[in-house]
């Protein structure tokens, strides 16, 4: 009963903190859904591993976006990388439309470094373990989305 409750109030928590992040990354928030209901469930499946995890709502960012990857995958379609692809009926569920914008222009990788980084608060280590890279990569991938996103003309004239 005590493990039930634990995940209740982890799923609860999860789903408000990395839905929004999975949008971010995806571009689609009905492919998000479909994503973080995935993940849920495996970590559900799995959750007397998954609560002893240091950073579980990272297992389950991983979890969606590598599902959302695999379903595209089988369909061959190609990830949404432009703002106007994204479903507008859905928007209120991101904290800032403006900055999903500006993010949806740069490479997926990058994208998911900033949204792991500085959206969810993982460290260097953490976000390079999330992805598989070495921590290196992470820190030059965010220096580069950085001076990407500060070169945008978009940022510098201060419009959304």
């Amino acid at each position: 009963m005590e493990d039930e409750q634990g995940f209740a109030e982890f799923y609860r928590a999860c789903r408000l903190r990395v839905y929004p992040a999975l949008v971010a990354t995806l571009g689609e928030p009905r492919l998000a859904e479909e994503s973080i209901d995935e993940a849920l469930t495996r970590a559900a499946e799995r959750w007397s591993q998954v609560r002893t995890l240091d950073r579980p709502a990272g297992w389950v960012y991983r979890v969606g976006v590598n599902w959302a990857t695999s379903w595209r995958r089988k369909l061959s379609l190609r990830p949404t990388r432009r703002s106007e692809d994204l479903d507008r009926a859905h928007l209120d569920v991101l904290p800032d439309f403006d900055l999903v914008r500006l993010l949806s222009d740069l490479p997926l990788r990058q994208r998911q470094m900033l949204i792991l980084r500085f959206g969810l608060g993982y460290s260097v280590e953490e976000t390079a373990a999330l992805l598989g890279v070495a921590a290196g990569t992470v820190k030059s991938g965010v220096h580069r989305a950085r001076q990407q996103l500060r070169d945008d003309p978009e940022v510098l004239d201060g419009r959304p």
